[in-house]
C-alpha cells in the first residue's frame, strides 16, 4: 500500500473552509501574548494586585511637581520678581484612608471575660474581576520646605513677596522658606 500525499493541492482548500476558526484561534492566542497586566510566575492572567495603604510615591513626585510649576508661574508675576525657580520638600507623602468594617466580639463571664474587635477592609466590586477598597478619605501631602529662586531675589521687599505668597498657599512657615537671587 502506497501513501500519498498531495498536501500542496489541499491547502487551499483547507484553509478556505476553516478560516474562520483558523482566524478566531489566532486572534485569541494573540490576545493572550498582548493582555496587559502583572502575571503571576507560571500563569498566563494577569493578577489583580492590593493597593498599599499609601499611593505610591510617584504620585506625590507629580503632586510636588505640579505645584512647583504653578507657583514659578505666580510668583513671576510678583512685580519685580522677574524669572523665578520653586523648589518643594515633602514631609509626607499622599495618602488614603479606607473604610473598614469593625465586628465586636465579648466571650465569657466575670473574671474570663474576653473582647475581641475584627476589622476588615470594605471592598467595592466593579464587574466580575476587578475589586478596589472603598476610601473614605485622600490626604494631600504635606510640604515641609521651599526654595525659591528669583532674579529679583537680591531686594528684600521682593525676598519678603515671594516668601509670604509661598506661605499663604503651602502654610509654611517663614523659616521653612528660602528666597535668593539668580545669577
Amino acid at each position: 500500500m502506497k501513501l500519498r500525499w498531495d498536501l500542496p493541492g489541499k491547502i487551499p482548500v483547507f484553509l478556505d473552509r476553516y478560516k474562520l476558526p483558523i482566524l478566531t484561534i489566532l486572534i485569541g492566542l494573540t490576545l493572550l501574548l498582548w493582555s496587559p497586566g502583572e502575571k503571576a510566575e507560571g500563569s498566563e492572567f494577569p493578577v489583580q494586585t492590593q493597593p498599599e495603604q499609601s499611593q505610591p510615591q510617584d504620585e506625590g513626585e507629580r503632586y510636588c511637581a505640579r505645584t512647583e510649576q504653578e507657583l514659578e508661574t505666580l510668583l513671576a508675576q510678583i512685580d519685580g520678581a522677574g524669572r523665578v525657580r520653586v523648589m518643594l520638600t515633602l514631609r509626607t507623602g499622599p495618602a488614603a484612608n479606607y473604610q473598614k468594617d469593625s465586628k465586636r466580639t465579648n466571650s465569657g463571664e466575670g473574671e474570663r471575660h474576653s473582647e475581641s474587635l475584627e476589622e476588615k477592609t470594605v471592598i467595592l466590586s466593579r464587574a466580575s474581576a476587578y475589586n478596589e477598597p472603598a476610601i473614605v478619605s485622600t490626604a494631600y501631602p504635606e510640604f515641609q520646605g521651599a526654595l525659591i529662586v528669583a532674579e529679583g531675589g537680591a531686594d528684600a521687599k521682593i525676598r519678603y513677596q515671594l516668601a509670604a505668597a509661598v506661605s499663604a498657599l503651602l502654610g509654611l512657615g517663614a523659616d521653612q522658606i528660602t528666597v535668593v537671587k539668580m545669577k
